[in-house]
């Protein structure tokens, strides 16, 4: 209810609510006009007139909690920007064992696809967190001397950790020997002392994969910050990655990050917004899509639309006659970018729309590049 009992009582004691829409949906006009002579009563005021304002509700926490997002970019900040976006959009607004009100969502995967590409992190970074914070972080990593009064570093759980030795050195052995092995793992828990440490390691898994002539490194975090520690943490996995796959003679395909928790504190929500703000064109950018792309023709009463693999060789077809084969590409799209959806709903409606008026469909006719 948007008002009160106690702002409205007045007006619910001096009303009488009938219900006359069966009434006027079956257009009961003689019920209507002697419900109205019933009820008329033409007498002065019997309450003060009151000034009710009917308000909107805006939510400011998403009322479930949401798990499952999934992002894939070749750009880290762009990325960033679009973790952002989902935890200040559908964050569900708890307590931390901090003290403090977080937005959290569960599950947000991101995937950098870089493909032997060169591996740039954009200098927008610097703007919002230190480029110290950026090669301090990566240097904890692959540094595995445990200094005095921290409880462990990552490199030291990577290097020497005290039930797995130097997990680094037999990670890069499996690989090397076994490229096809699903085994390639380190674990960066210490079971004995982490369950009860106040601060305890975010990044809890790091796998890898080799494929083809690529190189595939996925992590596992427990907690993430996605305001101020994503960034540095996916910055120090991809410097991570490019010294595993230079040691393995290999090109960096995919980069992963799997975010447990992925939240925003609250001491960072002004800020997360104003990023948002200042870069909100950004959300909206091309990204490839590794799913492959579609060309879509038509051949007499059929439109065609073939999906090409990224390197342009046919995978399938489809057919589609009238809106009602809509399902067929319903199909097609579940497991590719958004944009891409979009795209190809809008492609092909108009098809199937220039070939009901016998127009000639030629795809992107109407695309306007941008200036």
């Amino acid at each position: 209810m948007i008002w009160s009992i106690n702002e409205i009582g007045n007006v619910l004691e001096t009303a009488k609510i009938v219900d006359l829409r069966d009434a006027y949906n079956r257009s009961e006009w003689q019920r209507l006009e002697e419900t109205i002579e019933k009820f008329y009563n033409p007498r002065g005021p019997v309450r003060p007139l009151m000034n009710l304002e009917l308000k909107e509700i805006v939510a400011d926490s998403w009322p479930l909690p949401v798990s499952g997002f999934f992002i894939h970019e070749i750009s880290p900040f762009r990325a960033w920007l679009k973790a952002i976006y989902a935890v200040m959009k559908f964050g569900n607004v708890k307590e931390c064992e901090y003290g403090e009100r977080q937005k959290q969502i569960l599950n947000l995967v991101i995937t950098l696809n870089f493909y032997g590409r060169e591996i740039i992190f954009e200098e927008e970074f610097f703007k919002y967190i230190s480029k110290e914070m950026f090669t301090e972080h990566y240097r904890s990593i692959v540094d595995f001397s445990k200094y005095k009064g921290v409880t462990y570093t990552y490199g030291e759980r990577l290097f020497a950790h005290p039930f797995a030795g130097n997990q680094y050195g037999k990670f890069i052995e499996k690989l090397r020997k076994c490229p096809e092995t699903r085994r390639a793992l380190a674990v960066l828990w210490h079971h004995k002392v982490d369950i009860e440490n106040e601060n305890p390691p975010c990044i809890v898994i790091i796998q890898g994969d080799v494929t083809g002539q690529y190189y595939n490194h996925t992590v596992y975090i427990r907690s993430n910050d996605m305001y101020t520690a994503w960034p540095i943490n996916v910055y120090g996995q991809v410097r991570l990655a490019e010294k595993i796959a230079k040691e393995l003679g290999l090109k960096i395909g995919t980069i992963t990050t799997i975010s447990s928790s992925a939240h925003v504190y609250e001491h960072d929500w002004d800020n997360a917004w104003n990023l948002l703000h200042e870069h909100y064109d950004k959300l909206v950018e091309f990204v490839p899509d590794s799913r492959g792309s579609y060309i879509l023709y038509l051949s007499g009463s059929e439109l065609v639309v073939e999906h090409r693999t990224p390197e342009g060789l046919k995978a399938n077809e489809l057919r589609l006659k009238s809106f009602r084969d809509y399902y067929v590409l319903k199909r097609e799209s579940l497991y590719l970018t958004p944009e891409h959806v979009f795209y190809l709903g809008w492609e092909s409606r108009k098809a199937i729309e220039r070939r009901s008026k016998k127009e000639k469909y030629v795809q992107d006719d109407d695309f306007q590049p941008s200036r």
